[in-house]
């Protein structure tokens, strides 16, 4: 990387963090017609189709993001007082998240609510009571934004207590070395992580810590699943060598990540929660290096189009799942083919949510309560969602 290159905006790495928010609309749609599988809204259908459609965008997209989300706290804490950059952070993730929690989250739970009851009293019957007792009920799509201030909030910290980190780099020697050997230290990466997912979060719940406070309100089992993407985040940040080979596009790491995938899918309802959790890991090393190595060869420039995604992915996001849900509630009485149902739906709430963020960029006040900021220039991270009972599925895909 060039010292122009590193001090201005790296293009590609803009693009995934858009891409992967972004994502999120597909995915939410495809969990809400899954086969057999009730979701936070029911919507009377599904297939395999988008069983398998879902399941392969979660497999990667929360991993990558928290890379990506590592890598510019890595990036801009090198370039900015530790405690100015944590109070941005704090505002612009902040404000949206206890905007959309009163806001738009309370709406799409009574929509939710209106999908699985015949009549509007019962289901403002089970809103009320979810509502004063679920923490989850209330964060839903918004759990990354907690997740991702804890980590801002330790990486901030960590460079007060040891200002050294601020401009530190990993040794010459060493970096050089994890270049050169750069399959197999990913081949390890991928079974450290993948062992750490298995066991460190499958011990969270047989502590019988998934529980209102600590699962639902504090996210801790989303800290334990998703710190180690953001430490590796952090570190290829600061290892130029190493992330020269992370740009490479590598035929036996897509075969690798093709097969993990593979084995994972197949392993649906089969596979126990650790089993399930280490095979999927794998397949999201893989991917996660694919992806950035595709940004990085594919979409390292700027480009008006681009510039307009990244700007409006953030708020795009926080509309999306309100949307996605009125729209599946409205669709369970639309006699429609079901691929073509879910194509409308998919194109439908990605056009209303770029509606919503082209009505929330012309109002200051807007502005700052769904996207933290006073003026619509640059974007900030994306993010995503679950099961309810993560600890029997070995798949977790949102709440």
């Amino acid at each position: 990387m060039t010292n122009k290159t590193a001090a201005g905006r790296e293009h590609h790495w803009d693009v995934l963090r858009a891409a992967l928010m972004l994502l999120g609309v597909p995915y939410h749609v495809f969990m809400s017609y899954r086969a057999g599988q009730t979701w936070i809204v029911t919507s009377g259908e599904g297939g395999a189709l988008y069983t398998w459609l879902a399941e392969i965008i979660h497999l990667f997209r929360m991993p990558v993001f928290f890379i990506v989300a590592g890598y510019f706290a890595a990036l801009l804490l090198a370039r900015r007082d530790a405690g100015d950059w944590l109070k941005g952070r704090m505002t612009r993730l902040g404000i949206p998240f206890l905007t959309c929690l009163l806001l738009l989250n309370p709406l799409m739970n009574f929509a939710c609510e209106l999908s699985v009851f015949v009549n509007a009293q019962d289901s403002w019957a089970s809103f009320a009571h979810n509502s004063r007792t679920s923490g989850g009920y209330w964060v839903r799509h918004l759990w990354f934004i907690i997740v991702l201030l804890y980590f801002c909030a330790a990486s901030a910290c960590a460079v007060r207590i040891f200002p050294s980190l601020k401009q530190a780099r990993l040794p010459r020697r060493v970096d050089g070395w994890l270049a050169r050997h750069f399959l197999p230290v990913l081949l390890l990466v991928a079974i450290v992580v993948g062992l750490w997912e298995a066991v460190a979060v499958e011990l969270f719940y047989m502590g019988g810590l998934a529980t209102n406070i600590p699962q639902q309100i504090l996210r801790l089992d989303e800290v334990i699943q998703y710190a180690p993407w953001f430490l590796i985040g952090l570190l290829v940040q600061r290892a130029p060598a190493l992330r020269g080979s992370l740009y490479r596009l590598s035929l036996p790491v897509a075969l690798i990540a093709a097969a993990a995938t593979l084995a994972s899918l197949l392993g649906m309802g089969r596979l126990g929660p650790m089993e399930g959790r280490f095979i999927a890991t794998i397949a999201a090393v893989g991917i996660a290096q694919l992806t950035i190595a595709a940004c990085k060869n594919f979409a390292d420039r700027p480009h008006p189009l681009v510039d307009r995604m990244v700007d409006a992915s953030f708020v795009i996001y926080l509309f999306h799942m309100p949307i996605i849900i009125g729209l599946v509630l409205v669709g369970k009485s639309v006699p429609l083919a079901l691929d073509a149902k879910v194509m409308l739906i998919l194109l439908a709430s990605l056009a209303i949510s770029w509606g919503a963020w082209e009505g929330v960029r012309r109002s200051r006040l807007l502005l700052f309560l769904f996207d933290g900021r006073a003026v619509a220039r640059g974007a900030i991270p994306p993010s995503p969602a679950r099961y309810r009972d993560r600890r029997r599925d070995p798949h977790p895909s949102l709440p």
